[in-house]
């Protein structure tokens, strides 16, 4: 892995920031990722391995971290603190060294470091090539014990997703989070040999559709079909070709190809009026049509205000997605003061579905007719070095 050092670095970070989305002709060194790993705390615990030196951002003062000790960072009104010694409100904490390793309250993170203070509080930005980055992924979405062709299929649409998606969080200073609607990320804690593999094989390839990076959409398990991405959110435009539904024989071998869940009346109603919407007691729930992925095309909730129709994928979410674990709702029936669902899948169902592309793997499909399969029409390409 290539690692940049500042201020490199950062000229490096700055050029990107200043391009619009890669394509055909404007393909890369190895984009350099930015994770907010926390937004709004008031300290933490600091330690290297390695040599590192710390940067304050708006002048040239310049000091070295010893390894192996720790460095209490506290926030400030505008100013950082480390173990006494008062900074300015940004900083960036960078390794000498390729290999570097960066311990924050425990977790060690590849490469380098941002400390930002506004208003008391902290954020905190690791810093990382876009390999290393997918390498602390990876094994958060999807099982390093499942075949390698799966693995790199994951891979691709995972590199795919979070160049697409660049800027995400660009208001709070940083890329992209660690939470779900970004991919989860756990630092080197995270890394499995398995996924790394699957990671370095593919290094550079993403999922293209017309000379454009695809919109690499995925979810654990699609029920048999997956779904079309305008019956689950609302487009500006058409939405994609290659995000269509497909029939997936595959995952009716997933353990999550049926589910059932009992849920009060009462806790309906509660969530559904904590999502925005006005209703009274719930007293029947019915299914009004199917779409061609076998997904209700609506939930008509009858309530002592009235009647509410919502789409399956909004209710889903409103209830609470572990409890509804997808729209593929087959059965809806009472018991008591109950409601009892009964599904297939888990997740959104658009694009890859997870748990088929393991089934696919261990059937000896290679990686590319997984990704082809799931959006058609894409193409697999190397885009970075």
């Amino acid at each position: 892995m290539k690692r940049t050092l500042y201020p490199l670095f950062a000229v490096v970070l700055l050029l990107y920031s200043l391009s619009p989305a890669p394509c055909l002709s404007q393909r890369l060194p190895e984009t350099i990722i930015r994770v907010g790993l926390f937004v709004d705390i008031k300290s933490f615990n600091l330690s290297c391995e390695g040599e590192y030196s710390l940067y304050e951002t708006d002048s040239d003062r310049e000091e070295d971290l010893s390894p192996g000790n720790e460095y209490l960072v506290k926030a400030g009104a505008k100013e950082i603190y480390l173990d006494g010694r008062t900074f300015g409100p940004s900083l960036r904490v960078v390794s000498k060294a390729s290999g570097g390793v960066l311990r924050i309250n425990g977790r060690r993170y590849r490469d380098s470091v941002i400390i930002n203070c506004r208003d008391s509080k902290l954020t905190v930005i690791n810093e990382l090539g876009l390999e290393d980055y997918i390498n602390g992924i990876l094994p958060k979405e999807v099982n390093p014990a499942w075949p390698a062709d799966a693995l790199k299929a994951q891979a691709v649409i995972s590199r795919t997703y979070v160049e697409k998606n660049l800027k995400k969080h660009e208001k709070n200073g940083f890329d992209v989070c660690t939470e779900t609607h970004c991919q989860v990320y756990g630092g080197m804690e995270s890394e499995d040999k398995r996924t790394s593999t699957a990671v370095e094989a593919t290094r550079g390839e993403v999922l293209v559709y017309k000379g454009e990076l695809a919109q690499s959409l995925f979810h654990a398990s699609c029920g048999g079909h997956t779904e079309n991405p305008n019956c689950v959110w609302t487009w500006e435009g058409r939405a994609p070709e290659y995000l269509r539904g497909v029939k997936d024989k595959f995952c009716k071998d997933s353990p999550h190809n049926y589910w059932k869940n009992s849920v009060s009346a009462e806790f309906i109603r509660a969530r559904l009026v904590k999502s925005g919407y006005s209703v009274g007691a719930v007293s029947k729930i019915t299914i009004a049509g199917r779409d061609s992925s076998g997904r209700p095309e609506k939930l008509v909730v009858k309530h002592s205000r009235g009647t509410l129709s919502l789409n399956p994928s909004k209710f889903r979410m409103a209830i609470d997605p572990w409890i509804i674990k997808s729209a593929l709702i087959t059965c809806i029936r009472t018991k008591g003061g109950n409601f009892i669902f009964e599904g297939k899948g888990w997740g959104h169902g658009v694009g890859l579905c997870q748990w088929g592309a393991n089934i696919m793997g261990g059937k000896g499909y290679d990686y590319k007719k997984i990704l082809k399969f799931y959006y058609p029409g894409t193409e697999v390409e190397k885009w970075e070095e």
